[in-house]
């Protein structure tokens, strides 16, 4: 499958984390990113946004188990991956701030990476 990803978060800290409750929205702030077209960091701030998204799932840990979104979100403090499955889902491994390690699977979501000057 095609990488529909430009960029990457690997192991960057996260600086600020919204999400919207009762919409399909997700902000996470960066002081940097990585270019994937570059193959280099820019160090520019920037604000990830990811909404709209068809379905979002969440496996917490070692657990198997799909659950809802907003079952077992948490605070993000570092996405370790993101990646486009097998199942064309975008699909993160993130660290919470409650040290908690979650993979979240995203259908069809849009996404947009804004640099901040």
């Amino acid at each position: 499958m095609e990488n529909k990803l430009t960029y990457s978060f690997d192991d960057e800290p996260i600086i600020k984390f919204c999400y919207q409750l009762n919409g399909k929205k997700m902000e996470v702030h960066f002081n940097r990113y990585y270019s994937l077209n570059e193959n280099m960091y820019v160090e520019n701030r920037c604000i990830w946004i990811l909404e709209n998204w068809d379905e979002a799932k969440i496996m917490v840990g070692d657990d198997k188990k799909l659950y809802d979104l907003n079952k077992y979100i948490g605070i993000f403090s570092l996405i370790l991956y993101m990646k486009f499955n097998e199942n064309e889902e975008l699909e993160m491994l993130v660290n919470t701030l409650d040290n908690r390690y979650i993979t979240l699977f995203f259908k069809r979501p849009s996404f947009i990476l804004k640099e901040i000057n």
